[in-house]
C-alpha cells in the first residue's frame, strides 16, 4: 500500500507508519547509491570511460566497427551476410578490442557489473524475489 492508496477510513497510525517506512527506504536507497558510487569498481569505470572518450584511435576503431556493423545488420538478420563481410567485421572488431582504452573500459565495465550482480543477489535474498529480473524493462520497476 502506498500513501496514495490510503482511504479516509485508514487510521492516521497506518499513514504515519507508511510515511516512516517510505522515508527509511529512501534514506537507505540514498546511502546505497553513495556507497556504490564510491566503490573502487565504479571509480575505475568512470576513469576508463573518460580515457576511452579521450582516445581518438579507440574512438575511430569503435566508429569503424559500428558503421560496418550497422551496414551489415539486415544481411545478418536474414542470414545473407557473405563470409567476406563477416570476416571484414571480425577484423574491425579485433582492431577495436585491442585498443588499450577499449580493453580497459571493457574490463572495468565487467568488474562493475560483477558488483551489481552480487548486490542484486543480496537484495534478492533479503526480499525473497529475483530483484534483477524485476528491475528489467516491462517489470514492476520499469
Amino acid at each position: 500500500m502506498t500513501l496514495q492508496q490510503l482511504s479516509i477510513q485508514d487510521s492516521p497510525e497506518v499513514a504515519s507508519a507508511l510515511r516512516a517506512a517510505e522515508a527509511e527506504a529512501l534514506m537507505a536507497a540514498g546511502t546505497f547509491g553513495r556507497v556504490l558510487g564510491a566503490s573502487p569498481e565504479f571509480a575505475s569505470l568512470v576513469r576508463a570511460g573518460d580515457a576511452l572518450t579521450a582516445d581518438r584511435e579507440a574512438n575511430a576503431a569503435i566508429e569503424a566497427f559500428g558503421r560496418r556493423q550497422t551496414e551489415l545488420r539486415m544481411a545478418a538478420m536474414f542470414g545473407t551476410i557473405a563470409e567476406s563481410e563477416r570476416a571484414e567485421l571480425e577484423v574491425l572488431q579485433a582492431a577495436m578490442v585491442v585498443c588499450p582504452a577499449v580493453a580497459a573500459y571493457v574490463a572495468a565495465q565487467s568488474a562493475f557489473q560483477a558488483v551489481c550482480r552480487e548486490t542484486a543477489a543480496v537484495f534478492s535474498g533479503q526480499i525473497g524475489i529475483n530483484f534483477a529480473a524485476n528491475c528489467r524493462s516491462g517489470s514492476c520497476c520499469g
